[in-house]
């Protein structure tokens, strides 16, 4: 038999505060919600406890169809109410309602979820007590009145029409133009009238009176939506190496981001939700003092002084062109076919190197980017790069994009007349020289510390040097809480290599955080990628790897 919320709390009226703990599992229905308590605080000033809000929805079919764009929008909706009824109500947390606040992207969250045509929301509550003595009427109206209610209101749709449809519509257009990506030839579309800049650095919000984005015409590329009746317009960024130059502070690395950001679906009014990528892009960047362990990057860096081996290169303390040609190489390995650098924060060694001055070095110990793209591309592997315009990397490019005043200008016929000019038209590629990366297994997961997030840096005290995880690609903190729940069943993925891994965690995610858990989650999680997991796993000095066969 089941337990009764109203029971418990009256029968612990006024008692010491660990008899919370028996609303463990305590049900109760209030006009057709369920409320179930998940977690209880063992103290007022600890993080608060979990419940769990159950409810059948009346939403019209055309939101239907598209279910986490419709959780997304109710949890936003039940956030905002949230924040407006939560208030101290005793000591500590007492009285807290609330939710992780949600970044610009619509993504799966445990707090909200349809599942088996009820919707369901996991939400924090801080329960009241004062003196460290429940307050059973207070906690009753939180738990009986104020929760429901708030719930009730927040997948109330009626009167809000415009706001759903327009939630939907933009998440239902994103999809459609990332699945035709490939089949147009492209990696990451730009639409027209996109702001992209944001108001400042490490801001979601949209620049006021930027430059809407346009398309140079010889890069514009359409995509018909007949269930819009619309066409959509906009720059697609091809196959291949593209580079995008221009002065400082004209839009280089602005265009980087939106790229890299593609890869989630936007919410109306962030001004990219006509900028979609291939799902599988990576962004890359010099990570001096990093952790690596045993990857191949002979590739780029050979022929070290004493005959030091890289093809299983290992390393508490990475340089940045080592940590550059790491990182690349892990992407590949787990999955990824589009690399995103930013010239500003890359080795530039990696990137490129002056032929003209090779003679004077005796010994040549890197391989750059604009040697092997060649053998990149013909492995399927695409790379963007934002450069001031290196005349080695036009040389290979693709395409190239000038950013001026934060236009799109395609200057690659330019470029290539300008590489002609200076005879660099025939500097050596190296087509079979990029070898992919070997498979490697998750041999022995040796992390039995307790991560947690401060920030957006994933952190542990028990770890040597700490560990600093600051994945430029995610957006929430809940993502970050994802991994560590990832990070503490990390003994079930042992013996999979990581490609694996990466496509185990899509999948588990595709189907609900309860399969993720493997059991009921708390509110604070958010989804992320297999390859967002897999950057922390090849950061983690507190796990070994071995190459496959050996």
């Amino acid at each position: 038999m089941s337990k009764n919320i109203s029971r418990i709390i009256e029968a612990i009226d006024g008692r010491g505060y660990k008899q919370y703990k028996r609303l463990v599992g305590a049900i109760e229905e209030v006009d057709g919600i369920i409320v179930r308590v998940v977690r209880v605080q063992g103290d007022p000033f600890a993080p608060p406890s979990t419940v769990r809000l159950e409810a059948h929805y009346s939403f019209p079919k055309w939101s239907t169809r598209y279910p986490i764009a419709l959780a997304d929008w109710v949890y936003r909706r039940l956030y905002g109410l949230l924040k407006r009824y939560s208030r101290k109500r005793g000591e500590g947390r007492s009285g807290f309602l609330g939710l992780p606040k949600p970044g610009p992207v619509m993504l799966r969250r445990s707090g909200v979820e349809l599942i088996d045509g009820r919707i369901v929301a996991r939400v924090w509550v801080g329960l009241p007590s004062r003196r460290r003595r429940v307050l059973g009427g207070v906690a009753r109206e939180l738990l009986l009145e104020v929760l429901p209610s708030v719930f009730r209101r927040a997948l109330d749709w009626r009167g809000f029409e415009d706001s759903l449809r327009k939630h939907i519509v933009a998440w239902r257009l994103q999809e459609y133009l990332r699945a035709r990506l490939l089949s147009k030839g492209l990696v990451s579309f730009i639409g027209d009238g996109s702001i992209l800049p944001r108001r400042c650095g490490g801001c979601h919000e949209p620049l006021r009176d930027a430059v809407p984005f346009e398309s140079p015409p010889s890069l514009r590329v359409e995509f018909d939506v007949p269930w819009l009746d619309t066409i959509v317009s906009g720059m697609g960024v091809r196959k291949g190496l593209t580079v995008i130059m221009g002065s400082a502070f004209h839009g280089k690395t602005t265009l980087l981001e939106a790229i890299a950001a593609g890869v989630w679906n936007h919410i109306p009014g962030d001004g990219r939700e006509r900028v979609v990528t291939i799902r599988n892009a990576v962004s890359v960047r010099a990570e001096d003092g990093r952790f690596i362990s045993c990857t191949d990057i002979s590739s780029f860096i050979h022929d070290l002084p004493g005959g030091r081996d890289t093809r299983c290169f290992t390393t508490v303390d990475a340089s940045g062109a080592t940590s550059t040609a790491a990182s690349i190489q892990e992407a590949v390995e787990a999955g990824a076919s589009l690399i995103l650098l930013d010239e500003d924060n890359v080795a530039t060694n990696i990137l490129y190197s002056d032929e003209r001055a090779e003679e004077l070095v005796e010994h040549k110990t890197v391989t750059p980017l604009s040697i092997l793209a060649d053998g990149l591309k013909s492995n399927g592997v695409s790379v963007v790069i934002a450069s001031s315009g290196n005349l080695n990397l036009l040389s290979v490019a693709d395409t190239v994009i000038l950013m001026d005043e934060y236009h799109a200008l395609d200057v690659t016929v330019d470029a290539r007349r300008l590489v002609r000019r200076y005879g660099l038209d025939k500097l050596a590629r190296m087509e079979d020289s990029y070898s992919l990366p070997r498979t490697r297994l998750l041999e022995k997961p040796l992390l039995l510390v307790k991560p947690r997030v401060k920030g957006r840096i994933l952190t542990d005290k028990k770890l040597p040097v700490g560990v600093l995880i600051d994945n430029p690609q995610l957006v929430e903190e809940a993502q970050y809480n994802t991994i560590i729940e990832l990070l503490r069943r990390i003994k079930s993925f042992t013996g999979k290599s990581f490609r694996e891994i990466s496509d185990t965690v899509d999948e588990e995610i595709s189907r609900g955080f309860r399969e993720l858990l493997r059991g009921e989650p708390s509110p604070g999680l958010a989804e992320i990628r297999g390859l967002d997991f897999i950057y922390v796993l090849n950061r983690l000095p507190g796990i070994k790897v071995v190459q496959r066969g050996e």
